[in-house]
């Protein structure tokens, strides 16, 4: 694998840590603080983290084109019949446009309808979701041929981790948009099952492993920790540094705690659990995948219903255990495409043996 995809993929989860850090904390700042404008720090880190990724897609993609060096083992596309770009930083490229082509709308939104709106997906809001979503997607691919070291392996785990906290809203507005005209069911519950369910089945289908699914329970622990600590603290700081009073309601609780299922890593260790007893017993993959799917939603409805969110608990049960079996399901197929991009380079050498 050529050092500029494998350092490349490094720097897309640093650009994408550093915007879904802004990210929280301004939703931290909305919930607590707000209104506030388009260049709040918050949204420049969120901005920061996308140029990262952006430029760093560009420079992989320009060194692939013309800085020798190893080719690329990973599926490329020639793009106006010039530059030769790797399918994750070709993807992660087109999310960070979109993100900043976004952010240009967004700005233009609230100068229009103004900031401090109830309206929970608002177009412009819709596209940057999308945008970070296809930045998270270019994450993950990119570490999905990164499997040969422990290390790479944890960045993958790392990878998920941080994709699952960050996938809460895009997932939500479509969920919501979707789902929002059924009776009694919460249609955030079902974007966020979808998510758990999804992440899930991706790791146990790239890695194959009993240990990594648990990894990733972890790391989405500590990712979460790490989030709750930050948001409420920096929320404050910033807001006494340029005089803006908080809400009176605001009671400077993380609200990351309850933005993805804190219960998260419990079903990642049954997830775990349940691939050591496949292996041992010889079942096959697809209805692992999918049962654990089934119950990574039905954690998802269990965990909002303590919290007290609005729902029919047992029609949203029902409908959650469908959805995650289905994103599980199509979790490993997509796993099972992605392990093929680590091989691409040794099926040429084979083909041209």
């Amino acid at each position: 694998m050529p050092r500029r995809e494998v350092t490349g993929a490094w720097f897309l989860m640093a650009g994408y840590a550093t915007l879904l850090l802004g990210m929280v904390w301004d939703g931290q700042w909305h919930g607590d603080v707000g209104p506030d404008n388009f260049f709040t720090a918050p949204h420049l880190l969120l901005y920061a983290g996308t140029g990262i990724v952006g430029l760093t897609c560009l420079t992989v993609v320009l060194l692939t084109t013309w800085g020798g060096g190893a080719a690329s083992g990973t599926p490329a596309v020639t793009v106006f019949r010039t530059f030769r770009a790797p399918w994750p930083f070709l993807v992660g490229g087109l999310g960070a446009s979109g993100n900043l082509l976004y952010g240009g709308v967004d700005l233009w939104w609230h100068d229009v309808y103004g900031f401090d709106i109830a309206v929970p997906a608002t177009p412009s809001h819709l596209g940057l979701g999308l945008s970070i979503q296809v930045e998270i997607f270019a994450m993950v691919m990119a570490f999905a041929v990164l499997r040969r070291t422990r290390a790479q392996r944890w960045g993958l785990a790392l990878a998920v981790g941080l994709a699952t906290m960050g996938s809460t809203s895009a997932f939500g507005m479509v969920s919501e948009l979707v789902f929002g005209w059924i009776p009694g069911i919460a249609p955030r519950v079902l974007g966020l099952g979808a998510v758990s369910a999804l992440m899930l089945s991706l790791v146990v289908g790239l890695t194959r492993g009993a240990r990594w699914p648990a990894a990733t329970g972890l790391v989405f622990l500590a990712v979460q920790g790490a989030l709750a600590l930050f948001a409420p603290a920096a929320t404050r700081w910033y807001a006494e540094a340029i005089g803006q009073p908080m809400r009176d309601y605001a009671r400077n609780l993380p609200q990351s705690l309850i933005g993805f299922p804190a219960t998260f890593p419990l079903v990642a260790l049954l997830a775990a659990g349940a691939v050591w007893w496949a292996a041992r017993r010889g079942t096959g993959p697809v209805g692992v995948t999918a049962a654990v799917g089934a119950v990574a939603g039905i954690n998802a409805a269990l965990f909002y219903n303590v919290v007290g969110m609005e729902m029919n608990l047992l029609v949203t049960l029902v409908a959650v255990a469908g959805v995650g079996a289905g994103t599980g399901w199509l979790g490993w197929q997509c796993a099972t495409l992605l392990r093929r991009f680590g091989r691409f380079d040794q099926i040429g050498r084979e083909v041209a043996a």
